[in-house]
């Protein structure tokens, strides 16, 4: 139990002090124990719109729902920010069973801030003390856990290995390094080895004998042979292949089964990184044209903002969240004549001028993308948490700003502003269900604009 001296002030929990002083002596008398890190995603973003008070109602609501499941059986702590442990020992069930109990208590009933119901985004890392570590390993590991947790959060599955790719393409040296770390955020393991070129790699570090053998074996077994190996749920051996032929392989150990979306995944990802790793020996001018490519996967290539697939897969994000959303949907004017009348090179030098000037009114926490719709002068902005009147205020504010912005005479005197629609999301309401109304506004808007001139 906590000293008195080692409470957070703010939650009544252990703080950061307590916690490794307890850490260390469930080390010192010989036990096992789990040991959890939980970081809130979009906390930043409740402290922004709502303000540090009611930031702190939120942190006091998840000390409670942690004390109330973990209370009776370990020790929580609130160790930093928007940070929290728990310390479980001699826990029945193993790690997996006790990280879904946790998510399940953080992320199960929205929080209510200001009348909005916001859902918690628990990541978490975790890590096992037992005879073989010592705790400021396992804080390390856990803590490494949860920062891969927190980087992919919302991400899907094939678009972190595009990522994973276009970093490997930008990589000069220590490629299985590179390769570890980014295999182990893509599976969300909490063990890789990869097998490549005569050497191997682990991330975070070799683990003991027992383990290390099994995913040795397992990696170069998947490195002779062209499909997935698997020894049991948790356990998985990929093949590196380059024009169909293993080049070698990857081992990835996590504490929940990889499912068959996993393993799709990651049967892609052995072929993404094998052909990668052959482009590796190319010059650098041709891996960059490659890593640009791979970029405007989801970007729009004449403005650099998001595309349609990165907005698709932002709303779905946003939906599964269930938080406050609002969209401002905005089209200008003056594309189609200055294409026709001055050259597409003066309409792409509009369209990037337009979008500089939207991604400079960003918030934190918003996404900007570009639309190819009929005239490809179509934008739309994600506004996590604002209400009706604040995104109204929004719309009017960028018509404004759309309105002053510097062009060249010759493209000027043909733009002739943008419209601005917008939409907050309803209950229950589908994300492009919320898009259409969105885009609906936006034309109520623009003709009433256009009955005004």
């Amino acid at each position: 139990m906590a000293a008195s001296f080692g409470i957070d002030a703010l939650t009544g929990l252990a703080n950061a002090t307590a916690f490794q002083h307890d850490l260390q002596e469930a080390s010192e008398r010989g036990n096992r124990a789990h040991v959890f890190l939980i970081d809130l995603v979009g906390f930043k973003l409740i402290n922004d719109r709502f303000g540090h008070e009611s930031g702190d109602v939120v942190l006091c609501e998840v000390a409670e729902r942690l004390r109330r499941s973990f209370g009776d059986s370990g020790l929580v702590a609130r160790i930093g920010g928007d940070e929290f442990a728990v310390l479980v020992e001699d826990a029945v069930g193993d790690e997996g069973d006790l990280e879904a109990a946790l998510q399940e208590a953080l992320g199960g009933e929205p929080v209510v801030v200001h009348g909005h119901r916001c859902l918690l985004e628990p990541r978490v890392g975790s890590a096992i003390l037992d005879a073989s570590t010592v705790p400021t390993a396992v804080l390390q590991a856990a803590d490494e856990r949860m920062y891969l947790a927190k980087r992919t959060a919302g991400s899907d599955l094939f678009d972190r290995v595009s990522e994973l790719v276009v970093g490997l393409l930008d990589v000069e040296d220590r490629i299985e390094q590179a390769l570890a770390s980014g295999i182990a955020e893509v599976a969300r393991a909490d063990a890789v080895c990869v097998v490549y070129s005569g050497g191997e790699q682990w991330w975070p570090a070799e683990p003991g004998p027992e383990s290390a053998e099994r995913l040795r074996s397992l990696a170069r077994a998947a490195a002779e042979r062209d499909d997935i190996v698997r020894t049991g749920g948790r356990h998985l051996g990929v093949p590196l292949l380059a024009d169909g032929e293993p080049i070698g392989g990857f081992a990835a150990f996590r504490s929940y089964p990889f499912e068959k979306p996993d393993r799709i995944a990651l049967a892609r990802c052995g072929v993404a990184l094998g052909q990668a790793l052959l482009r590796l020996g190319e010059s650098r001018a041709v891996r960059r044209r490659i890593s640009e490519l791979e970029y405007l996967a989801f970007r729009d290539e004449n403005t650099g903002l998001a595309n349609r697939r990165a907005l698709l897969a932002e709303l779905e994000r946003h939906d599964a969240d269930g938080a406050p959303l609002a969209l401002l949907f905005l089209d200008f004017d003056g594309l189609r004549t200055v294409n026709n009348e001055l050259s597409y090179e003066h309409g792409n030098e509009l369209l990037r001028s337009v979008a500089g000037a939207l991604e400079r009114t960003l918030q934190p926490g918003e996404l900007a993308c570009r639309l190819h719709g009929s005239g490809g002068d179509e934008f739309i902005v994600i506004c996590p948490f604002l209400g009706e009147a604040e995104v109204s205020a929004r719309a009017v504010k960028l018509e404004r700003t759309l309105a002053r912005i510097e062009l060249p005479p010759e493209i000027e005197q043909l733009y002739g502003g943008a419209s601005v629609g917008y939409a907050v999301r309803l209950p229950d309401e589908e994300p492009l269900e919320l898009l259409e109304r969105a885009a609906a506004l936006m034309r109520t808007r623009k003709r009433e604009r256009k009955s005004a001139a």
